[in-house]
């Protein structure tokens, strides 16, 4: 890319001296006058070609834009079809976890709820039984803590 700017400044300059030096030598031979005609002559052939140029870039541009337009039209029909398929799995994965909930609610109910119900009154009995032949009160869970705290204090202190 240096090499190429460096190129297009050396040529610049050389067009610049070119066109000083031809500017002063028509000016000595008092053809001043036809210079700049032609010089005229040769901006139009430019402006004329410039404007092809133009045209040819705006044909280009609106085949280009044809072709996206083609491509875009499969490629939209395939986000549509799997925006169905997304809608679909999603209902499906609706019905699922509405089955799951319904399978563990039923489950809760007719399974858990009466389990845990038995185990309360097991272990209710099992403090009644305590009351009437342990040593006259029922200890509550903190006591029992307390006193395993307390046994496992006495076999470590042992222990050492």
């Amino acid at each position: 890319m240096k090499g190429a700017t460096r190129y297009a400044a050396i040529v610049g300059v050389i067009v610049l001296v070119l066109l000083i030096v031809g500017i002063v030598v028509a000016a000595v031979f008092h053809v001043l006058l036809d210079v700049l005609y032609i010089f005229l002559m040769v901006l139009a052939v430019l402006m004329i070609a410039a404007t092809l140029f133009q045209v040819y870039s705006i044909m280009m541009l609106v085949r280009t834009i044809k072709t996206v337009r083609d491509e875009t039209k499969p490629l939209l029909s395939s986000v549509q079809e799997t925006v169905g398929i997304v809608k679909d799995t999603a209902k499906t994965a609706g019905h699922t976890v509405s089955t799951i909930s319904n399978a563990t609610k039923l489950t809760s109910d007719f399974a858990l709820g009466p389990s845990v119900r038995v185990v309360a009154g097991l272990v209710a009995v099992q403090q009644v039984f305590r009351v009437f032949f342990g040593r006259g009160y029922a200890r509550t869970r903190a006591d029992q803590r307390r006193q395993q705290q307390m046994e496992a204090i006495q076999a470590s202190a042992g222990g050492d």
